[in-house]
């Protein structure tokens, strides 16, 4: 056990070296014997006691009381008083200086022993407590500029990723334009429309890339809320269906359901709205050689499950662990334009319904995804 050390402050010299003899017998160390406020100060400040014995009557310009308060200014060390005197005046002043203790002369040396001990546990015990309290809010400290890292982070990977795919469209309108501007008395109206349908692509492009990146910024700011409410589920995929199978001649969009047709489960129709935007629109965008995609609803009263499959390129295995994040793309799309950003808009929108999603895919046979979301109430 480490040595504690005890400054007295004591007016009284044969009451202060009989205190210093009863305290060394119980295996405490005097670092000094004073008999005022001033020489008191003085001491703390060279030896840094463990805790102090305070005589509230002490000679000259201050008292105990304020000797106590002046030091705690400086140093937090624990008072014990003593005092001959308990009337309610010095008692509510003794108390204004939050003491570890209170010892009425004349004192048992068992009255003693036991009030520093607690004293000292007292202290001890306040002084871990606000060693956690540190410690916690350091944590916390630490974890927020953490965030605050990651989220400038990201930010600055949204902003290079921005740049960098903008500059693909901006290249094919900027080169398309002069074409139009210069050459265009020695084009064909053929090779003309060719370069306005080039110039309308790329600009497809830059305004589906800002919705994703908007999106994508919306959910991760959680300013995206989730926000459920009963919806007509079966309804509302047929439109989804039917608005993407007008933008697309290529593929033929199938729309299944085993969901009864009055199913108005509790879900949040804008996240929905994204999840099968997305996962339908990339199903078409990697079919390019065309064919069916199908959207099927099944479920029970404690989930809902949607599932969209296609027959396009597939995913390479090596790409599904990180097939989520944003801006990550597999090295099989080619020059099939793309933000990246789609699934991790996806996940999004299932982690804010609390539910989970999951792929299936083969390179040059297609990709299955999907998605279970838990409801709180019956679907029908």
């Amino acid at each position: 056990m480490p040595e504690v050390k005890i400054l007295i402050t004591e007016d009284e010299s044969i009451v202060a070296r009989d205190l210093a003899s009863r305290l060394q017998k119980m295996g405490y160390v005097i670092t000094e014997v004073v008999d005022s406020g001033k020489s008191a100060i003085e001491s703390v400040l060279r030896h840094q006691p463990d805790l102090i014995l305070m005589d509230i009557m002490l000679q000259g310009e201050i008292d105990g009381i304020e000797t106590a308060a002046k030091i705690q200014a400086i140093a937090k060390i624990p008072v014990v008083y003593l005092t001959a005197y308990a009337d309610r005046e010095t008692l509510k002043r003794a108390k204004a200086t939050h003491p570890f203790g209170y010892l009425l002369k004349p004192f048992k040396e068992k009255e003693l022993q036991v009030t520093l001990e607690i004293a000292l546990s007292r202290h001890q015990a306040e002084v871990e407590f606000q060693k956690a309290v540190e410690v916690e809010y350091q944590t916390q400290y630490q974890a927020q500029i953490q965030e605050k890292q990651a989220e400038i982070t990201r930010k600055s990977l949204y902003l290079s990723m921005l740049s960098h795919d903008f500059r693909t469209p901006l290249s094919i309108v900027k080169l398309a334009a002069e074409v139009l501007q210069h050459q265009s008395q020695n084009l064909t109206e053929e090779k003309k429309q060719k370069r306005f349908r080039s110039i309308q692509t790329a600009v497809t492009n830059m305004d589906q890339l800002l919705s994703d990146v908007l999106a994508m910024e919306q959910t991760d700011a959680a300013s995206l809320k989730f926000s459920p409410a009963r919806l007509d589920l079966v309804a509302f995929s047929r439109d989804v269906v039917e608005t993407i199978q007008s933008l697309t001649n290529q593929n033929t969009l199938i729309f299944t359901s085993s969901l009864p047709e009055n199913a108005r489960p509790c879900l949040d129709e804008q996240l929905l709205w994204h999840l099968l935007n997305n996962l339908l629109s990339n199903a078409i965008k990697y079919s390019p050689q065309g064919g069916n995609i199908w959207l099927t609803l099944s479920g029970n009263d404690r989930e809902i499950c949607i599932q969209v499959e296609d027959r396009g390129i597939g995913i390479p295995l090596e790409y599904h662990s990180n097939l989520f994040k944003p801006f990550q793309r597999a090295d099989n799309v080619g020059r099939i334009p793309g933000t990246g950003l789609g699934l991790a808009i996806s996940k999004q929108c299932v982690d804010l319904h609390q539910g989970q999603i999951a792929v299936e895919s083969e390179e040059g046979k297609g990709t299955k995804f999907t998605v279970t979301l838990p409801i709180p109430t019956p679907i029908a």
